[in-house]
């Protein structure tokens, strides 16, 4: 055995071009393949790392009627299915977001969740150090924190617990340290205990998130059958519940379902490079099996057993791939390291991405059934050739048969249409991307800088007292103004630092600031619909509170009526500003000023004045389309007063300015805790994904254009080759060297163009395709393909023209002599 390794060693050291080659071709394939799979095998198809993750289900609501899914509950929906649906052996609802924490009499800015008790019970995680909420416990006060955090703030995990943390106006303890993989949801950093049962019950506010455990002795088809049961019950039994239903998935599908096709379309794209990988190979492979083939047949006349000669061209195959997979380790690290570099923090599951083993091993395989196939093809077809006949031949001249002939040009047509194919969807994502970032916003995003900003140990507005009489309502009414006015005396004084800061030219605050998200809200128009439990179909838009000068510090011009003014406190009527786009969709061009609208935010069966309408603004992203969108005064819902961006334009360097006042601020209010960004890095946030697919396309575009020119070059300087004899006879019998050297770019040129006609068919599929999985892309554009086209025939001209060169350069007589 050791004698035959190095036998087919010494094979492979004769023809250095070829084996260094074919590795360097596999290492690139392997390599990619293996990065881009480690990030689909962890986020998408290894489960979750935690106990029993299998089971744990994320519960959601669906309207039937729209159908469509949304992952929060209604509280009474939840307070029902915990009870009611025996399937599922325990529940915990939550609610995740950023928000302040006050330790050591420090404010810090962090990711946090409100959880019930037994959230990590049924999440199957333990802690590493101390214990679990105690669902015995009522009105717990415990938290839970993250090993990370426990690291940062306290130095260990041990030294964390029984440590104090302010939320609100309730101080708790910490009792347990979570392991540092576990942050859900949402990246969490402290999981604060809340009650057994949310403390809103109302069935129509989506404010819960819920997950539970299914018992190991029901499947996921009986749990879905009782969910349709119990939804079934709901639906007659309450009226806000006519129209939803109520159901499970399994908790990774909630998480990474949105990531699915989009990843799938990357494997897609890595999958094309490795067939035009495996071309290059097959190409290789004819050719030294054409050369090969002379000395194969001549070992069979001499008695050598096909076995043997069978074997040792495995073993070479096997030697190629194990060394080519070895190659891959070197690109595959990089070039994950890469992915995740650039994958958009949005990506669930990031930090577990790691190369796999088993990516390996699989693209071994592939790259071994090609190898050995390709390499049988000299022993096979020496069982089929006259010893004398292969003798007399010369490998340059006469062994190579038609069929072989056409898959080497079939394969060149498929490498230049798969090439154009991944260079079309590059250069479209690429188009996207450039237009995306020329949109209009609707606002002014340079030089503004953006403050989130959590008031630690701010009182919590009062709840309305049961005791309906007029001294207890005056009494209620009385407490609510002077936590009101608390309130927004405070966010004033913030402002008045902020615009009192050399540099700053306008400060405001709002919820909802362009690229960080917004809520929405159902509502009605007074004289169109009915805002009532159970009404389906009210239209939906953005709600969001500002204080007056928001829309001056962006830059959003009012189109009619009246701004919003400090006159517009808690004690006056409820107004409102539109933006266009709702004026549009709702009103249809006609005046809405004066029309009253209602909606569920927090003065449920009161009717709010429009008095202004704005311009509408992209939100989201800038690809994405302004949405229609309410702007209350934050003055007459001062229950967002201290959770809030604030927004602000300077004349100095926004990142600079952002610092100076997250100082300044938290100086003079120790309570405030703020986290700065400005708004370009919140514009290149919303673009990651965008972003990170763009690049991504346009590097395999590269990688299959070198692929593909190599595979041309090969081909084409191997067919002159072969043809040597032919082109020198051709000049002695006076033909023009140019006219041999058009000749040869002729033929090939026609398989290249063959290869850009297929290729624009499949760019075609391939835009239906990617238009379903990231949305609108731009309409057909034919410069695009003809552009794509050219660039692609140039190359495939640059490839062939040293070959053509060398056939025009043939000398007749050195050709002739050697014959």
């Amino acid at each position: 055995m050791i004698a035959t390794v190095r036998q087919a060693l010494r094979s492979l050291r004769k023809s250095p071009a070829f084996a260094l080659t074919v590795i360097a071709t596999l290492g690139i394939g392997i390599g990619l393949n293996a990065a881009i799979f480690a990030v689909v095998d962890c986020v998408l198809l290894r489960p979750l790392g935690y106990h029993d993750a299998d089971r744990i289900v994320a519960l959601r609501t669906r309207f039937v009627s729209e159908n469509r899914s949304y992952g929060g509950l209604g509280g009474g929906d939840y307070v029902d299915i915990s009870k009611q649906v025996h399937g599922l052996e325990s529940t915990a609802f939550y609610q995740s977001w950023a928000d302040g924490l006050s330790l050591n009499g420090k404010s810090v800015y962090l990711q946090m969740a409100v959880v019930s008790p037994r959230f990590a019970e049924v999440m199957g995680v333990q802690p590493v150090a101390g214990r679990l909420f105690n669902p015995e416990e009522k009105d717990g006060r415990d938290i839970l924190v993250s090993e990370g955090f426990a690291q940062e703030y306290f130095g260990s995990s041990q030294a964390a617990l029984g440590k104090s943390a302010s939320y609100g106006t309730q101080i708790y303890t910490i009792v347990g340290v979570l392991p540092g993989a576990f942050s859900f949801p949402d990246k969490t950093r402290v999981w604060i205990e809340q009650k057994q049962v949310p403390e809103n019950l109302n069935r129509t506010a989506y404010n819960q998130e819920g997950v539970g455990k299914r018992r190991a002795d029901v499947s996921p088809e009986q749990l879905a059958a009782e969910f349709a049961t119990f939804s079934a019950h709901l639906q007659k039994a309450y009226v806000e519940d006519a129209h939803k239903a109520l159901e499970s998935v399994p908790l990774q599908e909630q998480m990474v379902g949105w990531m699915r096709s989009r990843l799938r379309l990357l494997m897609g794209a890595v999958g094309v490079i490795l067939v035009i990988i495996c071309a290059n190979i097959t190409h290789l492979q004819l050719v030294r099996a054409t050369r090969e083939l002379r000395s194969v047949t001549i070992r069979t006349a001499l008695g050598a057993s096909r076995s043997t000669l069978a074997g040792r061209a495995l073993l070479e195959a096997a030697i190629l791939s194990l060394a080519g997979s070895l190659a891959a380790v070197l690109v595959a690290a990089p070039a994950l390291k890469l992915l995740v570099s650039l994958a958009p923090t949005s990506m669930p599951r990031l930090e577990e991405i790691h190369l796999n083993a088993d990516v390996f091993v699989f693209s071994f395989l592939i790259s071994f059934a090609v190898m050995a196939i390709t390499a049988l093809l000299p022993v096979w077809r020496s069982w089929h050739i006259d010893p004398s006949t292969a003798m007399r031949a010369d490998a340059a001249r006469g062994t190579e048969t038609h069929g072989s002939l056409r898959l080497r040009d079939g394969l060149i047509v498929a490498e230049v249409a798969l090439t154009l194919t991944l260079s079309v969807a590059a250069i479209l994502l690429a188009q996207k991307l450039i237009v995306d970032s020329k949109q209009d916003l609707g606002f002014n995003a340079q030089s503004l800088v953006t403050l989130d900003m959590h008031v630690v140990g701010s009182p919590s507005l009062p709840e309305a007292a049961k005791d309906k009489s007029p001294a207890a309502l005056a009494e209620f009414q009385e407490r609510r103004l002077a936590v009101t006015h608390e309130r927004m005396n405070r966010l004033d004084d913030v402002l008045r630092l902020i615009s009192g800061t050399p540099g700053v030219t306008s400060a405001s605050a709002m919820d909802g600031a362009p690229m960080r998200g917004v809520g929405n809200v159902s509502y009605a128009i007074k004289g169109r619909q009915v805002f009532a439990p159970g009404v389906e179909n009210l239209p939906v838009a953005n709600l969001s509170p500002v204080t007056p000068s928001t829309f001056a510090t962006l830059g959003v011009p009012l189109l009619r009526g009246r701004w919003l003014n400090a006159n517009d406190r808690i004690e006056s009527p409820k107004v409102l500003l539109i933006d266009s786009t709702l004026a549009q969709a709702v009103f249809h061009g006609q005046d809405p000023i004066g029309q009253q609208i209602m909606c569920g935010y927090d003065s449920e069966g009161e009717w709010w004045t429009i008095v202004g309408v704005v311009g509408g603004i992209r939100a989201r992203a800038p690809g994405v389309p302004p949405t229609p969108t309410i702007y209350v005064p934050v003055a007459q819902h001062p229950s967002i007063a201290t959770d809030m961006q604030l927004v602000v334009r300077t004349a100095l360097d926004p990142a600079a300015m952002g610092r100076t006042l997250q100082e300044k601020l938290m100086a003079v209010h120790p309570e405030l805790a703020i986290k700065v960004s400005t708004m370009q890095e919140a514009l290149g946030g919303s673009q990651q994904g965008e972003r990170f697919e763009s690049l991504l396309f346009g590097s395999f575009a590269g990688v299959s254009v070198l692929l593909a020119a190599v595979g041309m070059y090969g081909v084409t300087a191997y067919s002159v080759a072969q043809r040597r004899f032919e082109f020198g006879l051709r000049v002695a019998l006076g033909a023009d060297r140019p006219q041999l050297f058009g000749m040869v770019l002729r033929k090939a040129m026609v398989f290249a163009t063959a290869g850009v006609v297929l290729g624009i068919g499949l760019s075609l599929g391939l835009m239906r395709v990617l238009a379903s999985v990231i949305g609108r892309l731009p309409k057909f554009d034919p410069v695009v393909y003809g552009l794509a086209s050219v660039a692609v025939l140039v190359v495939a001209l640059l490839a062939m023209f040293l070959p053509a060169r060398s056939a025009a350069k043939v000398d007749p007589m050195s050709v002739l002599r050697s014959e």
